[in-house]
């Protein structure tokens, strides 16, 4: 318990300042503007972390996008069963296809826009976080409803206790698709879902053995998906009643035994006490901080809501080496651009494109494991162009990326640099500074762009704001949050 206090001893309230409340807020959230940060600032970190925990609902702002519903799916595919000819057949599936994509471009568009413009910008940040953990691509999915159901799930749970969630992403429809837990019966039990919730979602591989694979993958025999209404199912002539037995506990055990027994394990707190710690925090935890938060996790019934807040409170979380040294990842990037610059998010087509060549789509991670986050976010390639992706969304028009001479949103100069901050070369870029990278520069920084700012007189025009914005925008620097 000695360990625990340190860890998480409580950061003075009278250090909370701008650059630790942008801290919180980048972390916690998105980022945002000086004015949003200014607000964190004045409530204090208790309750600004209080404010991030416990923020209003927001649902009916984001009501579900025009998908194709699940009875509209099965018609679809009665429709292809009763063609007369190959052509029609094709010709439905072509029409299924082209709205499946479509579905999936406005489904990603939703979440983004969510993210973008939520009040309770902590909560999409941890669905975020779990789509990763729990990560389910549409590619094998192929049903955008089915996505969005899942999205629901994990932001339901997201800032509850993870055994509730784990059980709830096990009844996935979405997740029973992408894990093949609807092909589990009795007679033939398939071990995927099984090995994958102990090996990626709970425990880490090398931290149980054959037998319980083969053993839970029968308690998880049974589960079905109501393609009507694209709803969980228990169908229990598929279920294997048998005696199993399964970390030590033996009975006719179901899929929730198996998962109240994994989360009694030590090890399922360290896994994702140290997943957390990475994501929000700082990667490579020692195993001392993963310790920390693992008894963290364990005294509070794995809730992830109260972990959070003593995370987002402790001194720990402020730490020099903390501050501004994660990378941001391509959503982040984007959200945390947008927001400082004060403008929309990009159609979704040039949303899609730049976040593909960013490697960061959501509905798509790469593989079951998920993102690998952190200096994977980085290579020649992507800095460059992030760079040029900078470029593009100052200069307000999407041919530099997406042809054509479309504009897409005006930078609000006026507000971003008033005319008070343009009178000489200090104001602007402490003031640009602060906007942009969220803290002091250091000498070394500030000269570079100082040397910039003397080639002009004042007081500076829009361009040359633009132009030294797109100069700091441009560097290894802004790429850190």
């Amino acid at each position: 318990m000695v360990l625990l206090a340190v860890m998480f001893s409580p950061y003075p309230e009278k250090l909370f300042d701008r650059t630790m409340a942008a801290h919180l807020l980048n972390r916690a959230g998105f980022g945002g503007t000086p004015a949003e940060i200014d607000k964190l600032l004045t409530l204090g970190i208790g309750k600004a972390v209080d404010s991030f925990i416990h923020a209003d609902d927001d649902v009916d702002l984001f009501p579900r996008p025009d998908l194709l519903l699940p009875h509209q799916r099965v018609e679809f595919k009665k429709r292809e069963k009763a063609a007369l000819t190959e052509d029609d057949r094709k010709a439905i599936k072509q029409e299924l296809g082209q709205m499946e994509r479509t579905n999936m471009l406005d489904l990603r568009l939703w979440w983004l826009n969510r993210m973008r413009y939520t009040s309770a910008p902590l909560r999409e940040k941890v669905t975020l976080f779990w789509h990763g953990h729990f990560a389910t691509s549409n590619q094998k999915v192929n049903d955008p409803y089915m996505m969005w159901e899942q999205n629901e799930t994990l932001r339901r749970y997201a800032l509850g206790k993870f055994p509730d969630m784990l059980k709830a992403m096990s009844r996935d429809p979405a997740m029973i698709r992408w894990l093949d837990l609807g092909d589990s019966r009795k007679n033939h039990p398939n071990e995927n879902f099984a090995r994958e919730v102990m090996e990626l979602f709970s425990l880490g591989e090398g931290h149980y053995t054959e037998k319980d694979i083969q053993e839970s993958a029968r308690a998880f025999t049974g589960y079905r998906i109501n393609y009507d209404t694209a709803t969980f199912v228990f169908k229990e002539a598929d279920f294997d009643p048998g005696q199993k037995t399964f970390f030590g506990k033996s009975g006719p055990l179901t899929g929730d035994d198996i998962i109240d027994a994994i989360v009694a394990q030590p090890q399922c707190a360290r896994y994702i006490g140290r997943k957390l710690w990475a994501f929000f925090v700082k990667e490579n935890p020692t195993d001392e901080t993963v310790s920390d938060v693992a008894e963290l996790l364990l005294s509070n019934g794995y809730d992830i809501g109260a972990t959070l807040g003593t995370i987002f409170r402790s001194a720990a979380f402020y730490a020099p080496k903390v501050v501004h040294h994660q990378i941001k990842g391509p959503v982040q990037w984007m959200m945390q651009t947008t927001k400082m610059l004060e403008i929309p998010l990009p159609d979704s087509l040039v949303l899609e494109n730049s976040l593909s060549s960013l490697g960061q789509v959501v509905f798509a991670p790469p593989n079951v494991k998920g993102w690998d986050g952190g200096r994977a976010w980085i290579s020649a390639s992507s800095l460059l162009y992030r760079y040029n992706l900078a470029s593009y969304l100052l200069s307000g028009k999407a041919h530099v990326l997406g042809g054509g001479n479309k504009k897409v949103a005006e930078i609000p100069l006026s507000t971003i640099a008033p005319p008070e901050t343009r009178t000489g070369s200090d104001p602007l870029l402490n003031h640009l500074s602060f906007r942009i990278f969220n803290y002091p520069l250091p000498a070394k920084d500030r000269a570079a762009y100082l040397t910039y700012l003397e080639k002009h007189t004042s007081p500076y025009t829009d361009e040359i704001v633009r132009d030294l914005m797109q100069i700091m925008m441009s560097t290894p620097e802004y790429q850190l949050t």
